[in-house]
């Protein structure tokens, strides 16, 4: 085994947010400077920020199913979840990302975040970003996510930048909220050197290679800028997931498999049947779901929480 073999470790990487905090709240309705064009779902909603336990959810499937993880870093503003873990777990907040940059904070953007991630002290140079709200299903292994040291496997597909732009003018035009995380994909792949194509992406797990990031944003500072200094998202921001990913196709070093097959999702707005159908999608035999989100769990009834909560117990519940 090669020393390089032998060092190809990964660490995991959430970002956080306990959007019941009364002093956050008042911190983001400050600089909201009361600009209700702002509580619009991509942009600042309540929905955004509310959680209800998912981040304990995450860190303990994370425990279960991908022990190899070294460490997991938590990002957070000023906040700790007290998340009980085997895996080393350290707090990172916004300040030491961000630092030489501390005027752009305190920042509400889940993109701007991101753009600063590969700044955490000692991150692994694979490593995993997931949001608080992803569930992992089963076993699954580094090479799910790096096929080899220096390469990338991600779920999605290839889409076309000007049929989609297209689409996307026709629903704003029919009043759907001009800041989409699918522009956001798209303005990632413009600044990664492709006009017309880029890889729709799902809400899964995004492994990512720290130097990649930073070589980028250390050769392109202006746009490192551009991604952080808007303290609310707008229509200047783009996915760095996104952007490291068509990075690595020009370099032949990323497979893209479909998202179906492993990823499930639930959507608050649906009811208890659809829940129990998309369940079953985990827990039948031979299914491939590696990964969950709940989407909006704030806006679910008690009874459909109770549900997805004893799923989760169940599905976490500790052997022996």
């Amino acid at each position: 085994m090669s020393n390089e073999q032998k060092n190809f470790c990964v660490d995991a990487v959430i970002t956080w947010v306990n959007g019941n905090d009364p002093i956050l709240n008042a911190k983001r309705a400050k600089y909201m400077h009361g600009d209700t064009t702002l509580l619009a779902k991509d942009i600042a909603g309540a929905t955004r920020y509310v959680e209800r336990g998912e981040i304990h959810w995450c860190v303990h499937s994370i425990n279960k199913f991908m022990p190899w993880i070294r460490r997991i870093f938590i990002v957070t503003d000023g906040q700790d979840p007290k998340v009980n873990s085997k895996i080393p777990v350290e707090i990172v907040d916004h300040k030491i990302i961000f630092r030489d940059y501390e005027k752009y904070l305190p920042t509400f953007n889940s993109l701007s975040i991101e753009a600063m991630l590969w700044r955490i002290p000692q991150l692994s140079e694979h490593f995993i970003y997931l949001n608080d709200d992803l569930l992992i299903c089963r076993p699954v292994t580094p090479d799910t996510f790096f096929p080899q040291h220096g390469h990338i496997l991600c779920h999605g597909h290839i889409a076309s930048q000007p049929w989609t732009r297209l689409l996307y003018a026709i629903k704003e035009h029919l009043g759907t909220c001009p800041v989409n995380h699918v522009r956001q994909m798209m303005l990632a792949a413009k600044f990664a050197g492709y006009k017309n194509n880029y890889i729709h992406l799902s809400h899964t797990p995004h492994p990512l290679l720290r130097s990649t990031l930073e070589h980028f944003y250390t050769t392109h500072p202006e746009l490192l800028i551009q991604n952080i200094q808007n303290r609310f998202r707008n229509l200047d921001h783009f996915r760095t997931d996104e952007l490291c990913y068509m990075l690595l196709l020009k370099q032949n070093k990323l497979k893209i498999r479909p998202v179906h097959p492993v990823l499930m999702r639930y959507y608050s707005k649906k009811g208890m049947i659809n829940l129990e159908w998309t369940l079953r999608r985990v827990t039948k035999t031979g299914s491939k779901v590696c990964f969950a989100c709940f989407y909006a769990l704030d806006q679910v009834d008690d009874n459909i929480y109770a549900r997805i909560n004893q799923f989760v117990d169940d599905l976490l519940m500790e052997e022996g």
